[in-house]
């Protein structure tokens, strides 16, 4: 059994390395972290107070795992846990086991009140979902992440972005400060994503750092696309279209415009990512046509607060 304690400053180097290392096997990978070095950087930049670390008897950081609690939409998600198991060793899952246990045990004082509890992994994770079906949580649908990169990344930058046109003139715009179009983007962002990790008032006030692209026709919304640019890609976190519009191209001219406005404004990066969950066949095909293809498959375990 390994020590666990809070995380001081001076672990953040051995925190990295030790993520670094073991989020580049899909055994240990969890999905809100990032793979590179510079990813894992930003995410845990002031990491300490949201932390716990465990330690083998020299002292060595073996463990990890950290928490995000969102108290307004009264949900947390766990950065974790992550073990380093010795390769073959003979106990190495009962030594993941115990110890990822204890990490959960001592990050408890940061999850008071929030029964919402969510940690997203890589679908050949096996010890996390073991870890998930301890402690009460629910497997959700599994997501494809997929990327762009290379010629197709090239094609999405150099596209001449045009939303299509079946009525009066359509134009895409980075979110306006215009309430009416913050109020339709809301609104259609919750209906589309429901109970998910931000809310469609968090979206438009920009609390989490997103670029927003809106489709409009005249004043009315049509749809919209937000993502960010992460330090080893353009992320494209959230594409939403009016029902009777889906099809027609408009949410392909948003991701488009998205990742065309996230390189103006941020800079080049290596490749663009999407999130598609199972089973939406349509935003496949979308991300498809424009040239992403299917890097990885994560899954989302959930707990969620008693009816």
């Amino acid at each position: 059994m390994y020590d666990i304690r809070f995380a001081a400053p001076e672990d953040l180097g051995d925190v990295l390395d030790l993520l670094v290392r073991l989020q580049a096997d899909t055994a240990h990978h969890i999905g809100y972290l990032g793979e590179t070095l510079g990813e894992l950087s930003e995410e845990l930049d002031g990491f300490e107070p949201r932390t716990v670390v465990a330690t083998d008897d020299s002292g060595r950081l073996c463990g990890f795992l950290g928490v995000e609690v969102d108290r307004e939409l009264g949900r947390a998600f766990l950065h974790g846990p992550f073990v380093d198991v010795p390769v073959n060793h003979p106990a190495g899952s009962r030594i993941w086991d115990q110890n990822a246990d204890a990490l959960y045990a001592a990050v408890a004082p940061l999850l008071d009140g929030i029964a919402d509890r969510e940690v997203f992994g890589h679908t050949h994770h096996r010890r996390l979902a073991a870890f998930a079906e301890r402690h009460g949580f629910t497997a959700g649908r599994a997501s494809g992440v997929y990327l762009a990169d290379g010629d197709a990344l090239r094609g999405l930058l150099l596209h001449d972005v045009d939303c299509p046109r079946t009525g009066p003139a359509r134009e895409m715009r980075v979110l306006p400060t215009d309430a009416a179009v913050h109020e339709a983007v809301a609104v259609l962002h919750e209906r589309c994503f429901p109970k998910t990790y931000l809310s469609g008032r968090q979206l438009v006030e920009g609390s989490r750092g997103h670029t927003v692209v809106v489709a409009m026709d005249g004043d009315a919304v049509l749809g919209y696309a937000a993502g960010k640019a992460e330090p080893g890609e353009y992320y494209v976190d959230f594409v939403a279209v009016e029902p009777g519009l889906r099809g027609s191209g408009v949410g392909a001219a948003l991701v488009t415009e998205l990742v065309w406005k996230l390189a103006e404004r941020f800079g080049a990066r290596p490749q663009a990512a999407a999130a598609v969950l199972e089973g939406n066949s349509s935003s496949v095909r979308m991300f498809t046509r424009l040239g992403f293809h299917l890097h990885t498959e994560l899954v989302a375990y959930r707990m969620r607060p008693a009816a």
